[in-house]
């Protein structure tokens, strides 16, 4: 009979220990709800059964038996008779443990689904025109008016129809006709007010920063608001004190399935978008920087190759209203990869999720990550595109990453990228930027005949876990050469400045800014052949 007394109470102590280690490592470590949350709500039930157990129970006699401490039985977990306070004590600290998964989870859904959300924001600026971004539930019509910063008159933009249904009241201007390297101010009928800045003509020393994925609430903090996205604020203060000319975001701005999916229509990706354009980490700065982006699995589902079917079809339409539409024009109708030119350099930014392969499928002259059009668009690019080169991918291009879901990065499409592999050696050279990974690892490519003209640098996340314990990046091909990784840290980017002052050199300049704070730098030089 002791022993099977007993076993209620070894049940408690287990159930709060493990209960009270894996919600801090979910809401602190790794926010993986389809993996963590139903092992948190069966240890709890079996912890509270424990307890209600042993509260029943009779009691068994306590002559004789030394006095116990109660804060062991609130730090164990376990109920003792002779403290009974302290067992009570214990549950609810249990139960805290649990409300503060269920808060982390639950609270920005139920308390801030953001349907009165209304913003602006710059989008992608040129010489002489801009596009900004506009949210508002409120007007049937919005009309944006214009003036550089030393003028007093306005000047009448486009007045464009707000559509809620299917639209979630987001349109997108394009003002035009601007002068060049002009500060200018914009403001809307429906109280929006903002600025952006033109670019000079030809700009020959500049900086961009490039980063990927972000999450509202994360690390959880019950004492945070449940939409403060801390990395944005690590961005706001280095924009603040660095000049950046534009932000490439290179997917999972939304992370429609992490700790929990509230849906699978559109309305779930409409509410996850204005989430996090409704976070309190948002500042002028970061609204009047433009803001480039492609898409990643997140904005769709995890590790996404379903090509353009069924959940895709539900997901794209918030990517294009919230971010496509504010992006350099399509490569060509109905597409989302796109190329720009920023002076000297020419970006061609690729779509890595719509056309590929499913992920698992074996590696070979089938299988591709872009498709036969975008592929062929990014070779004729590379081939005919006089500038310096700089290709963007959603996922990683090295190989080095190992592990579970190596496949789901090019290190999956080896055939299809030793293809572009090629295609970019026989260039002056090519810079590849990406994310995705929740590191920072710069490798270098080079050719079987020893020219090494082609580079990654791939950071990210600006405001999500990393991985604490498993290191994945390893450099074990000759191919993929490894010069820095840095795993270590919840808030990374990247800063690029690209100097071409010089005739025929490209000069840049790589800063590693994790939590703020710039931890690592490398300068990479390119010069045209003769």
């Amino acid at each position: 009979m002791a022993a099977l007394n007993s076993i209620p109470n070894h049940l408690s102590v287990i159930t709060s220990l493990t209960l009270r280690a894996i919600v801090i490592y979910f809401v602190r470590w790794l926010p993986l709800g389809p993996r963590y949350l139903p092992i948190i709500y069966t240890i709890a039930t079996l912890n509270f059964t424990a307890f209600a157990w042993q509260w029943r129970s009779k009691p068994r006699q306590s002559s004789g038996r030394p006095k116990s401490s109660p804060w062991r039985a609130i730090l164990f977990g376990y109920f003792d008779r002779q403290h009974t306070l302290a067992s009570f004590v214990s549950v609810c600290v249990n139960l805290v443990f649990l409300l503060a998964a269920l808060d982390f989870v639950f609270r920005s859904h139920f308390l801030h689904n953001a349907t009165e959300l209304s913003f602006s924001r710059v989008g992608y600026v040129d010489s002489n025109s801009a596009r900004i971004v506009v949210r508002s539930p409120l007007s049937l019509v919005v009309q944006i008016e214009y003036r550089p910063v030393q003028n007093t008159n306005w000047i009448p933009g486009p007045i464009l129809p707000v559509i809620t249904e299917g639209h979630d009241s987001v349109v997108t201007f394009t003002v035009s006709e601007l002068q060049d390297d002009t500060a200018y101010l914009y403001r809307t009928n429906a109280s929006h007010l903002g600025s952006f800045r033109t670019t000079p003509l030809n700009p020959k020393r500049w900086t961009i920063v490039s980063t990927s994925c972000l999450k509202p609430f994360y690390p959880y903090n019950p004492f945070d608001h449940s939409l403060r996205i801390r990395g944005l604020e690590y961005l706001s203060d280095y924009v603040k004190s660095t000049k950046a000319d534009f932000i490439l975001f290179l997917g999972d701005f939304i992370y429609i399935d992490l700790p929990y999916r509230f849906g699978w229509n559109k309305d779930a990706y409409y509410e996850a978008y204005r989430q996090v354009y409704s976070s309190p980490s948002w500042s002028s700065e970061l609204l009047t920087l433009p803001w480039l982006h492609m898409y990643d699995d997140h904005e769709i589902t995890n590790d996404w190759s379903g090509n353009e079917t069924g959940l895709f079809q539900e997901a794209l339409p918030p990517y294009l209203d919230y971010h496509a539409q504010a992006n350099p024009p399509a490569f060509r109708k109905g597409a989302t990869y796109y190329t720009f030119s920023h002076g000297d350099v020419s970006f061609f930014v690729m779509d890595t999720r719509r056309y590929r392969s499913q992920s698992d499928m074996e590696d070979g002259p089938n299988k591709t990550m872009l498709g036969d059009e975008q592929r062929h668009a990014l070779e004729m690019w590379l081939e005919t595109e006089k500038s310096w080169k700089v290709v963007v991918s959603g996922v990683p291009f090295t190989r080095n990453w190992r592990g579970p879901e190596a496949n789901d990065s090019w290190a999956g499409y080896l055939h299809e990228r030793q293809r572009l592999l090629e295609k970019m050696w026989a260039t002056t050279g090519v810079i590849v930027l990406s994310g995705d990974r929740h590191e920072h690892a710069t490798t270098l490519f080079p050719s079987p005949e020893g020219k090494s003209n082609v580079i990654e640098f791939s950071t990210s996340p600006l405001s999500q876990f990393y991985q604490p314990f498993e290191r994945q990046y390893r450099e074990i091909e000759s191919t993929d050469v490894a010069i820095y990784s840095h795993p270590q840290g919840m808030s990374k980017f990247g800063s690029l400045t690209f100097d071409t002052s010089l005739p025929g050199i490209l000069d840049l300049q790589f800063t590693l800014i994790v939590h703020g704070k710039g931890v690592w730098e490398y300068n990479w030089t390119l010069t045209e052949s003769k």
